[in-house]
């Protein structure tokens, strides 16, 4: 069952639960135990700062190491401690380079939620607090706290668009309150720790102790499952022969061009994009 085909409201949750319970009671049963509440995003620990409730990061990592995972243990993890040792070069020496100071995904958030905020009105109510509103909508931003009512900046640590519109009422930068969790210092401390090159076999210490010989490997004749299984709902991804005809533009939605060659005017997140994400203060 493939949970992003239900929305996260009452209907999807019956529905996704029905289907469950079709597809294995005994999974439906232990369900049924977790409180409802844990499905929801306002249940989420705001301490993540992030408002993600798929697993892609442990897909994206299965696939990165999909050349060496079938390896014998100890050559596998030699290969993911190469990979690792490379990569976080790799970022140290792109964030040295870096013009942003805030990573590069949540700025581009930060610019849509900036777009969205003119159409909300920020009152005042004592230092730090203001209500915003827009028609029947109404909530209370702590500017001190950086909190709003409808828990969105709690939650992703980006101003939310209630929030930016209070921000720029008091004359202040959107950008100053962005959490330290997407600003450079603290990325370039995630990347610190060195990964250092480890000896190869022929600088091993050599003991008296008998060889410990490898296990003995059974040649299967059917070939080794490498590919996520799918599940019973999910839609398989439609063959295209042609590379260009699954390029979607991020800008207007079409087929068959990019963003950088779209004629319709761009969202504020690709002209952030295209500025190579260099940020401008204008109030």
């Amino acid at each position: 069952m493939d949970a992003a085909s239900y929305s996260y409201t009452k209907h999807g949750f019956d529905v996704a639960m029905a289907n469950m319970k079709e597809e294995s009671v005994e999974a439906w049963e232990w369900l049924m135990k977790i409180p409802v509440a844990a499905w929801a995003r306002y249940a989420m620990d705001y301490n993540c700062k992030t408002d993600l409730v798929v697993n892609n990061l442990s897909e994206v990592f299965n696939r990165w190491i999909l050349d060496i995972r079938g390896k014998p243990v100890r050559t596998m993890f030699d290969g993911i401690r190469k990979k690792m040792m490379v990569r976080n070069e790799g970022k140290r020496t792109g964030a040295a380079k870096a013009r942003w100071e805030i990573t590069p995904t949540y700025v581009e958030m930060l610019e849509e939620n900036k777009k969205w905020s003119r159409m909300y009105r920020s009152r005042k109510a004592a230092e730090g607090l203001w209500e915003v509103s827009h028609g029947e909508k109404c909530y209370a931003v702590n500017l001190t706290t950086m909190t709003c009512g409808c828990n969105k900046w709690d939650m992703t640590g980006i101003p939310c668009n209630h929030a930016i519109s209070a921000i720029y009422k008091s004359f202040q930068h959107p950008e100053d309150f962005v959490s330290d969790f997407f600003k450079k210092p603290l990325y370039v401390e995630a990347y610190k720790p060195v990964i250092y090159p480890v000896p190869g076999e022929d600088s091993w210490t050599r003991t008296d102790t008998p060889d410990i010989d490898p296990p003995v490997f059974k040649i299967s004749l059917d070939r080794n499952q490498t590919k996520r299984r799918k599940g019973k709902y999910e839609v398989p991804e439609p063959k295209q022969s042609s590379r260009m005809a699954t390029i979607t533009c991020s800008n207007c939605g079409t087929l068959g061009h990019r963003y950088t060659s779209c004629g319709a005017p761009l969202k504020p997140s690709l002209v952030m994009r295209k500025n190579k994400h260099k940020v401008c203060f204008l109030f």
